[in-house]
């Protein structure tokens, strides 16, 4: 008899911990991580706009890091032409300079910088105002204040990729120019 209720408080115990309220779930599963994709510098720029915001892998060689602050990666392929920028996460250290030559497998999220006339705009007032800002694709240095004053907004650098940026719209008949670069979430340096 001892035997058999022991047996029914099991069953009991189990049939209620398995009949409990299920969690409610939208159909949109966040439990599974997605594996990186694989990319290359060859086919980088190709395949990026499928993959703006999702993780990549892309192994390429140190093509030049920036020695200003080290936060940008510059990755080639011996082999292939192309070139893929990579920039350092918010929480990751900087790129080491010394590193420039090595091989790296870097794994990261695809972004997406729009140019297009509001961008352009935008760019146009923060230089007149004189916020020298590197948020924005080249540029080269800033005017001097003679320059400024002098009216040479032509001969600025950033004036003049602003320039070559509305060139490249109207001369591929389109409103905005899409370009590709990856955050580093973490990297490797393969030091064969």
């Amino acid at each position: 008899m001892k035997k058999l209720f022991a047996l029914s408080f099991v069953a009991a115990m189990m049939i209620g911990c398995s009949s409990g309220p299920k969690p409610e779930s939208n159909g949109n599963s966040n439990t599974a991580i997605e594996a990186p994709v694989e990319v290359t510098v060859a086919n980088f720029e190709e395949k990026a706009p499928e993959l703006v915001g999702k993780l990549i892998v892309i192994k390429g060689t140190a093509d030049h890091i920036c020695k200003h602050d080290g936060k940008k990666l510059f990755l080639i392929d011996t082999i292939s032409e192309g070139r893929v920028k990579i920039t350092t996460g918010e929480d990751m250290a900087a790129f080491n300079s010394e590193l420039e030559g090595y091989d790296f497998v870097v794994t990261g999220l695809v972004d997406e910088t729009i140019v297009d006339e509001a961008y352009l705009q935008e760019w146009e007032e923060e230089i007149k105002a004189g916020i020298e800002e590197n948020k924005h694709l080249g540029g080269g240095e800033p005017m001097t204040a003679e320059e400024k004053a002098a009216g040479q907004h032509l001969d600025d650098p950033a004036y003049e990729q602003i320039k070559n940026y509305r060139d490249q719209m109207a001369e591929k008949g389109v409103n905005k120019l899409s370009f590709y670069a990856i955050t580093a979430v973490s990297y490797e340096v393969i030091k064969d």
